[in-house]
This record gives structure tokens, C-alpha cells and sequence, in this order.
């Protein structure tokens, strides 16, 4: 999906759903915050995750969340990521133990999203291409 999609998704919801944004969220960084995450957690976040936190920033959005880079705040995204399950970085949850994750290679994260379930400990692929079809399906429940 690409963005001038994905704002007019959320256009049209916060039209006629404006409640679901709301919500408590952070902070929009700027882009030199993004860079000095980079430096400092040696992680390279995909494109369309960090274009998403330059507009609007983590936290809840509609019917999901997004981890952020606000160190200071409950939604940043290394609050949710056990040192336990390697080669995943967590980027949101579904309330119930579950995790939303992109795989990390060589400290560079893909765009695919997939789905770690606690439970079993098991990651299993998912339809979402990239985060912004993850917050359009899941935040806004369009398909």
C-alpha cells in the first residue's frame, strides 16, 4: 500500500469515526529523533513505519496501537520486546499477549508484518504487506 492511500483511508475514517483517533498516542518525532534511534539501537526501522511515526506518531490508532521511539512514554517500542525472541522486533499488540512483528536481519526490519502468539511461542505469517496495511485492516477494520 502506498501512503496517499493509506492517509485517505484515514481520512475518510476520522470523518466518520473521529473518536477512534482520539485516543491517548505520543508525541510526533521529527526525523532527527528517528536518527539518533538508529545510532543508538543499531536497528534501521522500514520506510513506511517510520513515514507513519513522522505523521502521526505511536500509541493507540483507531482499533490498534503502534509502538513508538518516545523513550518516555508506554508505547515505546523497546517496553515490548523481550530479549527472549530473536530476530523480532515488536512493533504492536493485540491486547491479549500477542504480538504484531517485523523480522530484523543484519539490524535492518522487513516490511511483512507477522504475528508472535505467546502461548505457543510460534510466529506465523500474516496478509499485511507492510505497516500501513496493518493499521488499515486491524486499526480501521477496512479491508
Amino acid at each position: 500500500m502506498d501512503f496517499e492511500t493509506f492517509r485517505k483511508a484515514i481520512k475518510k475514517e476520522k470523518t466518520e469515526k473521529p473518536i477512534l483517533f482520539e485516543l491517548e498516542h505520543d508525541d510526533i518525532p521529527t526525523m532527527k529523533d528517528v536518527i539518533a534511534f538508529h545510532k543508538q539501537y543499531q536497528i534501521l526501522l522500514p520506510e513506511k513505519y517510520i513515514q507513519v511515526l513522522l505523521n502521526f506518531g505511536g500509541g493507540y490508532f483507531g482499533y490498534a496501537n503502534i509502538y513508538s521511539i518516545d523513550k518516555d512514554s508506554y508505547f515505546f517500542i523497546f517496553n515490548h520486546n523481550p530479549v527472549k525472541v530473536e530476530n523480532l522486533l515488536f512493533i504492536a499488540d493485540n491486547g491479549c499477549g500477542d504480538y504484531y512483528a517485523l523480522r530484523v536481519d543484519n539490524n535492518k526490519c522487513s516490511d511483512k508484518i507477522v504475528f508472535y502468539e505467546h502461548e505457543s511461542n510460534t510466529v506465523q505469517d500474516t496478509d499485511f504487506s507492510d505497516i500501513l496495511e496493518y493499521l488499515v485492516k486491524v486499526g480501521l477494520h477496512q479491508q
